[in-house]
C-alpha cells in the first residue's frame, strides 16, 4: 500500500534525483544560502535610505528608491516562481538571479546620478525577486526529504542578518557610504558559491505556465492564506519603517534604534530553530492566530509606551509575532500546494507580504504620519492586526484552510 507522509510526499514522488549524494549535502547548502543572503539583505536594506539621502535625494526620490525591491518582489517574484516550477528550472532561475542582482548592485555603487541610480536598483529589484522564494521552496523540499524542519535551515538567516547589520554599523560609524552596495554585491556572491551544491528539483512534465497559475486561482485555502498575508504585513510594515521615527520622537538615540531591531531579530532565532515543533504542536493555522494576537499585543504596547528605553523589551515580542507567522506560513504555503507548485506558491507568498502588504503600509503609514502620528499608526495596527486575525478565523471556517492543510499529514 502506497504511503503518504506529513507533507503529501508519496513513495511514488519520490526519484533518484532525491537519494544522490547532492541531496545528503542540500541542507547545508541551503542553510548556507540563506545565511549569506539575509546577511547580504542586512548589510543594504536597513542603510538604503541613509544612503540616498546622503546623495542628496530628496524624499519623493528616497521613497521611489525604497519601493522598488518591494514592487520587484510583488509584480516579478510570482512570474518567476511559476516559470521555474512550470519547465523545472529553479536553479537556473536562482543562479541567474544572484549574479545579475550581484554584478548591477557593484556597478550602482559606482554612479550617484538618481536617473542612473534608479534604473540600477531597478533592476537589482527585479533580479532579486526570486531568490528568496526559491531558497523558501528549496528549503521546505529539502526539510521533507531530510526530515529536517524548515525552521532550522531558515534560523542560519537570522544569525546572518543580525551579525551583518551590527559588522557594518560598527565599521561605518555615522558615514553611510557606498560600501553598503559593495557589501550587499559580496554577500550576494556568497550566497552563490553556498548554492552550487544545490540539486535539481523533482523532474515532471514541462507545463503550460497559464496552467500553474489557473491552478493557484482555483485554491481557496491558499487565496485566503494569500489574504491574510497581505493585511499583515501591511500593518507589521509601520513597525519596520515607523519604529525609528517613533523612537526619535520619544528622545531616543540612534543607538537605541540601532539596539531595537537587533533585539527584534536575535527574538527570531529560538522561534525559528524550534520551529518544527511549534508546528507538530499547535499546526500552522493556530500558529498564524498566535501570531496575530501578539501582533495586537506588541502594537498596543508601542502606542503607549513614553519612555523610549522600555521599546527594547516590547521588541523582545518579534520572535512571538514576526517569526512565528513566517514559519507558519512558508509551511503552509507548501503544504496547500505540494512540491510542483513549491515555488509559485512561495513567490505569492513573498509577493504578498513583502510587495504589496509592504507598499501599502508605507503608502498608508506616511499618508498618516503627520494627522495621527507614530502613537496613532500603531494604535491602527493594533486594530487591523484584530481584524485579520477575524478574517483568518471566519476564512477558515468558509474554506477549511486548517482541514485542507491537514490532508496531507494524514
Amino acid at each position: 500500500m502506497e504511503r503518504e507522509n506529513a507533507l503529501g510526499v508519496t513513495d511514488s514522488d519520490r526519484d533518484p534525483h532525491f537519494e544522490n549524494e547532492g541531496w545528503r549535502h542540500a541542507g547545508k547548502a541551503v542553510s548556507g544560502g540563506y545565511f549569506w543572503y539575509y546577511a547580504a539583505v542586512g548589510v543594504f536594506f536597513p542603510f538604503s535610505a541613509l544612503y540616498y539621502r546622503d546623495l542628496g535625494f530628496s524624499g519623493i526620490e528616497v521613497g521611489l528608491l525604497t519601493a522598488l525591491p518591494s514592487i520587484g518582489a510583488a509584480f516579478v517574484g510570482p512570474v518567476l516562481g511559476a516559470v521555474a516550477d512550470a519547465r523545472s528550472i529553479h536553479r537556473p532561475v536562482l543562479r541567474v538571479a544572484i549574479a545579475l542582482a550581484a554584478l548591477t548592485a557593484l556597478v550602482a555603487s559606482r554612479v550617484t546620478a538618481f536617473s542612473a541610480i534608479f534604473a540600477l536598483i531597478a533592476l537589482v529589484s527585479i533580479a532579486s525577486a526570486p531568490i528568496a522564494p526559491l531558497l523558501d521552496s528549496y528549503a521546505m523540499t529539502v526539510s521533507e526529504r531530510l526530515r529536517r524542519s524548515y525552521g532550522s535551515l531558515r534560523v542560519w538567516g537570522s544569525l546572518g542578518y543580525m551579525a551583518f547589520t551590527l559588522a557594518l554599523g560598527q565599521v561605518m560609524g555615522d558615514d553611510v557610504s557606498s560600501i553598503v552596495l559593495v557589501a550587499y554585491a559580496a554577500t550576494l556572491g556568497l550566497v552563490l558559491v553556498a548554492t552550487i551544491g544545490l540539486p535539481a528539483m523533482r523532474e515532471h512534465h514541462p507545463r503550460a505556465l497559464v496552467g500553474g497559475l489557473g491552478e493557484i486561482r482555483r485554491n481557496r485555502p491558499l487565496l485566503l492564506l494569500l489574504a491574510v498575508a497581505f493585511l499583515l504585513s501591511s500593518s507589521s510594515m509601520l513597525i519596520n519603517v515607523y519604529l525609528g521615527i517613533h523612537i526619535e520622537d520619544l528622545g531616543g538615540s540612534t543607538a537605541l534604534i540601532g539596539a531595537a531591531f537587533a533585539i527584534s531579530a536575535a527574538s527570531e532565532l529560538p522561534v525559528i530553530a524550534f520551529g518544527g515543533r511549534l508546528i507538530a504542536r499547535f499546526g500552522p493555522v493556530r500558529l498564524i492566530a498566535i501570531s496575530l494576537v501578539v501582533y495586537t499585543i506588541r502594537f498596543a504596547l508601542l502606542s503607549l509606551i513614553t519612555a523610549p528605553v522600555w521599546i527594547l523589551p516590547a521588541q523582545l515580542l518579534h520572535g512571538m509575532s514576526f517569526a512565528i507567522y513566517l514559519i507558519a506560513s512558508v509551511t503552509l504555503a507548501y503544504r496547500l500546494t505540494g512540491p510542483a507548485q513549491a515555488a509559485t506558491a512561495q513567490a505569492l507568498l513573498t509577493a504578498m507580504s513583502f510587495g504589496f502588504g509592504a507598499i501599502t503600509g508605507s503608502l498608508v503609514g506616511g499618508a498618516l504620519l503627520d494627522a495621527v502620528g507614530t502613537e496613532g499608526l500603531f494604535r491602527g495596527g493594533a486594530v487591523m492586526m484584530l481584524v485579520t486575525l477575524g478574517v483568518l478565523l471566519v476564512g477558515n471556517r468558509i474554506v477549511g484552510l486548517d482541514r485542507a492543510a491537514s490532508v496531507r499529514t494524514t
